[in-house]
């Protein structure tokens, strides 16, 4: 059916029933509504969930299969629609209801679904398949429960931190049923916000997923792990180096939202370095192979972008160049990422506090500092490499070459000082 001829959530739309529930805590209005799916609205924002709906996911799909194979009940077998609004209107006389949603763009992310982005994107994908005369027969014989919270509002008409923080505790609590990833809740207590800052003018941006669901290449737990490392009371709390971070997204993101709890102007000041961190990984994944000693594409776990030989059926050839993780940069060789992560880490020693302590700033540019140590610094690496066979895990955890590499970068610096002071070295 034509989804235009549909009502929109500020239309007076009929209800099949209205509840109305008093909070015992007096905080939140609540009122409770059974609509028919010709009368439900169309065009809900999602502002205030953490997810973005996803058809492909196990639960969509089970949600529609239910709509397609039992509609008249459909009501009864899913759990319904949560809204926040500011106002709910009810004329009881003709059983209509009407939603006073955001009157302002930067309102939108705290009006409209907090719990069923799902089932919302569901319906609306089934009524749209629906055609004219399939939707005459069975919209007015299919429901949805709907739950609309109407949060107080403060003297400035606003949410205060306190309502705001109620209905994040809210949306968290209700979305643990289909386990929504720390991340997307994260982002929806605006944990992010500082690092989105941060980041807005780097190219690969609008390639960062955010919350489950969003598309993107990128994802923000890898850039919140680059940050991890490189945050001194992560390493502190392991016993001085960050090897405990690879393969370890989600007890980054534990660490980076008690951080951002607890020691958050600090944190801060680190997230301004987060630019540079990923251009450094980028350069030292692009460059490794350039200052690797041997011959690096004989080493078993690396494949080479060569499309002649791959053609000719060579399994160690690719037939397209691999990409940088983050500026998606060509690559000729592709080789685990793991690797890269002590070398990377050892890097957190030319990053300091200013002298006023009000920035975290570099001793030197890292990607310069890469670029005239290279070859050193892989020279001092290898042996750590070929010890551990290659092996990924191996590499990316082991605590002694962390310690390794990380006395390497302070070596090469403390040299470059004495130069600079007319010693010898």
């Amino acid at each position: 059916m034509k989804t235009d001829v549909l009502k929109r959530p500020t239309d007076w739309f009929k209800v099949h029933s209205f509840k109305n529930l008093e909070d015992p805590s007096g905080k939140i209005e609540r009122r409770e509504i059974v609509v028919s799916l010709d009368q439900y609205p169309y065009g809900f924002g999602l502002g205030p969930n953490p997810r973005l709906p996803n058809l492909s996911s196990p639960v969509s799909r089970k949600i529609g299969d239910t709509l397609t194979e039992t509609w008249q009940t459909f009501h009864l077998l899913n759990r319904g629609v949560t809204l926040v609004a500011k106002k709910v209107d009810y004329d009881n006389k003709s059983e209509r209801v009407r939603l006073v949603m955001a009157d302002e763009p930067n309102e939108e992310r705290l009006y409209g679904i907090l719990d069923g982005g799902n089932t919302n994107e569901r319906i609306n994908k089934w009524r749209d398949e629906l055609t004219e005369d399939e939707a005459k027969a069975k919209l007015t014989e299919s429901f949805v429960n709907v739950q609309i919270l109407v949060p107080a509002i403060n003297h400035a008409g606003e949410l205060g931190p306190e309502m705001l923080d109620l209905l994040n505790d809210i949306k968290e609590a209700r979305n643990t049923s289909v386990q929504v990833k720390s991340k997307s809740l994260a982002d929806a207590r605006r944990h992010f916000d500082v690092l989105k800052n941060a980041l807005s003018g780097e190219p690969y941006y609008n390639d960062i997923s955010w919350r489950e669901g969003e598309g993107g290449t990128v994802d923000a737990l890898q850039i919140i792990t680059l940050l991890m490392i490189f945050y001194p009371r992560f390493a502190a709390a392991a016993d001085g180096e960050p090897s405990n971070a690879y393969g370890h997204k989600e007890r980054c993101l534990d660490a980076f939202l008690e951080y951002s709890r607890n020691q958050a102007e600090e944190l801060e000041r680190w997230i301004s370095i987060v630019p540079t961190l990923v251009r450094l990984f980028d350069e030292l994944q692009v460059t490794l192979p350039e200052y690797y000693s041997g011959t690096f594409g004989k080493i078993e776990e690396v494949k080479i972008f060569d499309e002649k030989r791959y053609q000719k059926g060579q399994k160690k050839y690719r037939n397209t160049p691999v990409k940088s993780q983050f500026l998606g940069t060509a690559m000729k060789y592709q080789y685990p990422v793991g690797w890269l992560y002590p070398l990377f880490a050892a890097f957190r020693h030319l990053v300091a506090a200013s002298r006023d302590g009000l920035d975290v700033v570099w001793r030197r540019d890292p990607t310069q500092f890469c670029k005239e140590h290279g070859a050193e610094l892989m020279k001092r690496y290898e042996p750590h490499i070929r010890e551990a066979g290659y092996e990924t895990k191996k590499i990316a955890t082991s605590y002694i070459c962390y310690q390794a590499m990380g006395q390497a970068i302070k070596d090469l610096y403390k040299d470059e000082l004495l130069k600079g002071a007319g010693i010898d070295v």
